[in-house]
């Protein structure tokens, strides 16, 4: 039998805190709607805000979920009531045994089945994902000039991007996501032409405030990581001075259960999307968990509060184990969330 969901009382705010606090964050296994499964840590990219310039320590591949103990995780997450998974990485297209990985999830039926992608491999690798029962697709884009492309993701190729897109969209995969990170000073020149392909495309190009996250080439002794951080506000008036005034889109007509703010410039075939983390922290509708490569659940982002499964996974799944350690789990969710987060992103998956 499912576990009854858990709920705490919430506790009022302080309202002084030096950082913008809007409400205190769910802690209800109820308000769960996604979770975010990151299948490696590893990237065939080296962005400069994900990773530090001396590269990372990536787990062993021995110490990586395999599908079997994936499996068994979402199968009770989609038990307890979580409605859309995503798969993440790292880059989730490195690993070998993805298509298998998404077949798995797609049979234990959820209503949104996604991945999140740098790209470059959906040459090979959009159609057989279609097939796997993957229905949306995400993809990361800092830049439309080549050579800034590959400055900011360690060497990335931007035709293969576009090879890519091509393959997908050849695949089904006709209402792309795109997600750029706004960096001070590196790319933030860009987003006009970057809304522009909402244009006449019908995708929704997302624009993410920069998020320090673990060790990275902003997060070193004597940079400010702040410093690179572009607040949406200001992105979403310089779209209104060059196309004219977005116009709202309600949330529940974009596909997934994200937390960008949707808009519409005019006139375009597609969308733009705001992801403030950072100005407006969104922890009081938060509604996803993560669960990394290597078997922790996360209930946000930033700060941790982890519960290992493996113990419930090994030597033979546990649901029982695992419902436990949803419920625990989303009881750990911050009020707000911190600052600085003390994981890296590929470690969790974003």
């Amino acid at each position: 039998m499912p576990l009854a969901p858990v709920t705490i009382p919430l506790q009022v705010l302080d309202t002084a805190p030096q950082r913008p606090v809007f409400a205190q964050g769910p802690r209800s296994l109820s308000s769960v709607r996604l979770l975010r499964i990151s299948v490696t840590d590893r990237c065939n990219l080296r962005c400069v805000y994900c990773m530090p310039e001396e590269g990372m320590h990536f787990a062993d591949r021995s110490d990586l979920l395999s599908p079997d103990d994936i499996e068994s995780v979402a199968r009770v997450a989609v038990d307890v009531g979580v409605e859309s998974l995503k798969i993440t990485g790292g880059e989730p297209t490195v690993r070998p045994d993805i298509v298998e990985i998404a077949m798995r999830l797609k049979a234990l039926g959820p209503s949104d089945l996604s991945m999140t992608t740098n790209g470059l491999q959906l040459r090979r690798l959009a159609a057989p994902l279609r097939d796997a029962g993957v229905e949306r697709l995400t993809l990361s884009l800092d830049s439309l000039q080549p050579d800034r492309y590959a400055a900011i993701t360690g060497g990335g190729r931007l035709d293969l991007f576009w090879e890519g897109v091509e393959a997908a969209e050849r695949a089904g995969f006709d209402r792309l996501k795109i997600n750029m990170v706004v960096m001070r000073g590196r790319n933030d020149d860009e987003v006009e032409a970057m809304a522009s392909l909402s244009l006449e495309r019908r995708w929704t190009v997302r624009f993410i405030e920069y998020m320090p996250l673990g060790d990275s080439r902003f997060t070193v002794p004597g940079v400010d990581p702040n410093d690179a951080i572009v607040e949406n506000a200001q992105v979403a008036r310089r779209l209104a001075d060059r196309f004219g005034e977005l116009e709202p889109v309600a949330r529940p007509t974009e596909a997934g259960v994200g937390p960008a703010s949707v808009f519409r410039l005019p006139g375009a075939r597609g969308r733009v999307g705001f992801i403030s983390a950072m100005s407006r922290p969104f922890c009081e509708t938060c509604n996803r968990l993560r669960l990394t490569a290597t078997g922790e659940l996360r209930s946000c982002l930033f700060d941790g509060g982890e519960v290992s499964v493996l113990s419930a996974l090994r030597p033979v799944a546990d649901d029982n184990a695992l419902r436990t350690a949803f419920a625990e789990c989303v009881r750990l969710k911050p009020e707000v969330h911190s600052a600085r987060g003390n994981r890296a992103m590929s470690q969790l998956g974003g």
